[in-house]
């Protein structure tokens, strides 16, 4: 795959990953407004319509989540594309109707035959580089020196910044001001630190389309930055293996 291509799948990848999100918080919303005393035999009906969905949003939408977050790792370490199963290419056709998947056609279509299941995504052997001083560490307490870090730099605010660290890869979520800030953290965490695979899905700048674009704009002239943040990483990295 060239570099674009990579570039619109892992676009695709998130925007699923953010709708997803957004449904859960507005059904969330739903059931919180419904959580008030009902005295109405249809505002219990209503909060039992709402419920149900919820509920298996929950459960099917927590597993497809695991899926694209497998997927973005293995964009970030280079190996998204290639068939967990006989390691073969997956056709770029498939990735643009599923982004996040893990087997070929062939191999898909064998594994339904032989009615099994592919392993669990945290079974999946993918793995960034963990700088030597925190390979002795649990994954919560590298999270909590990355806060510790980028906290000590009074340009970066932390409050809506959600980190989280998988096999040696560190995920980025959540907002920040500016891509002056963004930036900012993702030069902590690689020249400070010596993270080299970071997946970057920080939203910067205010609500709006504007901002949004302005955002878009600046992750594209970033290269790879925008899709994930690796300095050992080259153009090699983009082509399919």
């Amino acid at each position: 795959m060239n570099r674009e291509e990579v570039l619109f799948l892992k676009n695709m990848l998130v925007d699923r990953r953010n709708n997803i999100l957004e449904r859960v918080e507005r059904l969330a919303a739903a059931w919180q407004e419904l959580e008030e005393p009902a005295i109405e035999m249809e505002e219990e009906a209503q909060k039992a319509s709402i419920l149900k969905p919820y509920d298996k949003l929950d459960e099917s939408r927590k597993i497809e989540i695991e899926q694209i977050d497998l997927a973005l790792i293995k964009l970030s370490v280079g190996d998204y594309g290639t068939c967990e199963s006989c390691g073969d290419e997956i056709a770029t056709g498939r990735l643009a109707a599923i982004p996040w998947a893990r087997l070929c056609v062939e191999c898909a279509r064998d594994l339904e035959r032989r009615h099994t299941t592919l392993p669990d995504t945290s079974d999946v052997e993918v793995s960034g580089k963990i700088p030597p001083e925190y390979q002795e560490l649990n994954n919560q307490q590298i999270v909590a020196l990355i806060y510790e870090s980028l906290q000590n730099d009074e340009r970066i605010e932390t409050e809506e910044l959600k980190i989280t660290v998988r096999k040696g890869v560190v995920l980025l979520d959540g907002r920040l001001d500016s891509e002056g800030e963004r930036k900012l953290v993702l030069q902590l965490l690689s020249d400070s630190m010596g993270f080299q695979t970071i997946v970057d899905r920080i939203e910067t700048g205010g609500a709006g389309l504007e901002a949004d674009e302005d955002s878009e704009a600046a992750r594209e002239e970033d290269g790879p930055g925008g899709l994930f943040y690796d300095q050992g990483m080259g153009e090699g990295a983009y082509d399919a293996r």
